[in-house]
């Protein structure tokens, strides 16, 4: 899960805050207002199956992603592979922990 920040309109405080935006993948899973606390999450019944569809279009794409990396920098990309690699279970791991835990 990411942590973004975004200056928006709260409904609570009615004055524009700073918000803390919880992503799960690229899917916004939760806002919450840095002034008031109030908080406002998308539905688990709803995140799950738009996680699943946007899960498969990341797979899709990923090697044309990944050859448009190597074909830019291909020593940097034959690097950076290996760790990238090991990386990727553990980051969807936590996505997935991330959206059931709720």
């Amino acid at each position: 899960m990411s942590v973004e920040h975004a200056d928006l309109r709260c409904e609570t405080c009615d004055d524009v805050t700073d918000h803390e935006l919880h992503y799960a993948g690229r899917l916004l899973e939760s806002v919450r207002c840095t002034r008031c606390g109030s908080h406002l999450e998308v539905s688990q019944r709803a995140l799950l199956p738009a996680y699943a569809m946007d899960l498969e279009k990341r797979i899709v794409s990923k090697p044309r992603r990944m050859w448009h990396r190597a074909s830019r920098d291909p020593l940097g990309y034959a690097r950076q592979l290996p760790a990238a690699v090991l990386r990727q279970p553990k980051k969807f791991v936590q996505e997935f922990w991330s959206l059931l835990r709720r």
